[in-house]
């Protein structure tokens, strides 16, 4: 094979290397590059002005510490022995992401389009891709589903791409600590990926890097209360679903003049309906266009929302100890009619739930100097004591809670706020 390299930039990792004409083709197909229209953090450009970064350049990123991982074990470990092997690995984190949707998570919860179900689709159904797969084998696309199926075969690559130390939270952790500035997103990413080891064929860390594996969990654990889970993120979430769901509605009753021809499959039909050449012609510029035509729109609801969402006039974030009861429910809503807001689409909240560490099935396991095995939450008393949480947070418009008058009085005393 005549000789071949590709050297990428990147702010995380200096530089990305491909050294395979074939993860080219792979990542210069076009369901791959239309990830540079995915961003990596949904709506959260409205809270961190510089997380403007794409899924695409997290799945270089995945790809190329991946790339470092199996330079690590082959030289360390002899493993992967062959080609095809290291193959797959590279392409399962290059392709772990390819199924996002626009705004990802929000997108999903409107319509039935799991991202990991399009992952799989796109993987086995975009003509493109499957041809390339092809060029290896023609069981490779199916192996690589498999893998991110979590089904039997590939056990080492599976804990590569999906486990509590995978290739895939080791970038985006750093990545968005980076984009978005702040510090405690970060950790000793090296150190890790020189203490990986094989024993009886499962991925291990060596108990010298302890404390480099603390740091990662902390850094994990704080961008998800610092930044995954926002409270103006999530509400800017809450005001995208607020828009969707309001112009479906109104679609469907034949009183929306401006749907996006991208859209309409998601808002006519079922999900199965919707074929992978549909799903993949949207993304999130699809999205911004039908927010701008609907700030137009002759309903005055989504007009407003679109406007407030594209202007960044956010709802305000109201954190509270549990749920609102029902009396409480119907006072807020009873509040938004008086002042001529639809308590539909103007008063909502949202549970969010704060990852720990999960030990039970999924933990990260310790290589021991005396060549015992023992589990991450055994070895750390810092890890034991990250416990899974939950939030409730309620969204509102800030002039329900900041006006004058009796109605926004009463909105306060019932929230309990000063």
């Amino acid at each position: 094979m005549a000789y071949f390299e590709k050297v990428l930039k990147d702010p995380v990792h200096d530089t990305i290397v491909v050294d395979d004409p074939w993860i080219w083709r792979l990542i210069n197909a076009s369901s791959v590059q239309r990830l540079r229209r995915i961003r990596q953090l949904g709506t959260s450009y409205l809270t961190f002005h510089g997380a403007e970064h794409s899924r695409f350049t997290h799945s270089l990123g995945a790809y190329e510490t991946m790339r470092r991982v199996l330079e690590q074990l082959k030289a360390e470990f002899g493993w992967p022995v062959d080609d095809r092997d290291r193959r797959l690995a590279l392409a399962v984190a290059l392709l772990h992401d390819i199924g996002h949707g626009p705004f990802s998570h929000t997108f999903e919860s409107i319509y039935p389009v799991h991202h990991e179900h399009w992952t799989r689709r796109i993987i086995l159904e975009d003509a493109e891709l499957a041809s390339i797969l092809a060029e290896v084998d023609h069981q490779l696309g199916h192996d690589l589903v498999g893998i991110l199926e979590k089904k039997d075969g590939h056990p080492l690559i599976q804990q590569l791409i999906t486990s509590q130390l995978d290739v895939d939270r080791m970038d985006y952790l750093l990545r968005d600590a980076l984009i978005t500035g702040v510090s405690y997103g970060r950790f000793e990413l090296n150190r890790i990926l020189r203490s990986l080891a094989l024993h009886d064929g499962q991925l291990l860390l060596k108990a010298s890097a302890l404390h480099t594996v603390e740091q990662y969990i902390l850094a994990r654990y704080f961008m998800y209360t610092q930044v995954y889970l926002h409270p103006v993120t999530v509400g800017s979430d809450v005001l995208v679903r607020q828009i969707l769901l309001r112009a479906g509605e109104l679609w469907r009753e034949g009183r929306l003049a401006d749907m996006p021809l991208e859209l309409r499959v998601f808002v006519d039909e079922e999900g199965p309906s919707v074929s992978v050449a549909d799903y993949l012609a949207v993304d999130e510029s699809t999205l911004l266009y039908a927010f701008r035509i609907w700030t137009r729109a002759g309903d005055k609801v989504l007009s407003d929302l679109a406007q407030r969402f594209l202007n960044r006039r956010l709802f305000a974030p109201i954190v509270l100890p549990a749920e609102p009861s029902q009396e409480q429910w119907a006072h807020l809503r009873t509040a938004a009619r008086a002042l001529g807001l639809h308590p539909d689409y103007y008063v909502s909240g949202r549970e969010s739930a704060i990852a720990g560490y999960v030990y039970l099935g999924q933990g990260i396991s310790i290589l021991r100097p005396d060549g015992s095995v023992s589990e991450l939450s055994r070895e750390s008393r810092i890890v034991r004591s990250l416990v899974p949480d939950t939030e409730y947070r309620l969204f509102l418009p800030k002039e329900m809670i900041e006006g004058e008058g009796p109605v926004c009085e009463r909105v306060r005393s019932v929230l309990k706020l000063p």
